[in-house]
């Protein structure tokens, strides 16, 4: 049910949110629940935004994807969670990483290699706390031992 302090439709306030930065439509569809609109009320929003183009959760997805890619910072695996807890389907994030151009594997292991050289030095770090690091980090295992050989062999 509507809230008396609700002075915007469920659509107008939608389209701020929209306006200040892109959300997926689980995200919204969450953010209009807690203003507490009527259920019809949300999904007729949510309608027309995507009539209208205004959401576009697999185009999103695709950039979002994208972004978390050229920072560098996370694992495939950290990514797709991120994706996921935004509300995007698999079904996008699948897509989204078939669309994206790069390889997997030089990609974690130039991420990990990053993350050893930032966090550790090969002289004073434990080859076995650097391996656990980058696994719970999400990363591939191939990509971990490569770069914990570089990273202490080849410094």
């Amino acid at each position: 049910m509507k809230q008396q302090n609700n002075t915007k439709t469920a659509l107008i306030y939608a389209v701020d949110l929209l306006a200040t930065r892109p959300y997926s439509t689980q995200q919204l569809i969450t953010k209009l629940k807690r203003k507490e609109y009527a259920p019809e009320e949300i999904q007729e929003a949510i309608n027309r935004l995507i009539a209208r183009h205004y959401l576009d959760d697999t185009d999103l997805c695709q950039r979002q994807y994208q972004a978390y890619i050229n920072e560098k910072h996370c694992s495939i695996k950290a990514i797709k969670y991120k994706l996921m807890e935004k509300g995007f389907s698999q079904n996008d994030i699948q897509n989204a990483q078939e669309e994206t151009d790069i390889d997997e594997i030089d990609y974690e292991y130039t991420v990990c290699l990053r993350l050893l050289n930032s966090r550790y030095t090969p002289s004073k770090a434990d080859k076995l706390k650097c391996q656990g690091y980058l696994y719970r980090k999400g990363f591939n295992y191939s990509a971990i031992r490569l770069a914990i050989e570089d990273f202490f062999y080849n410094p």
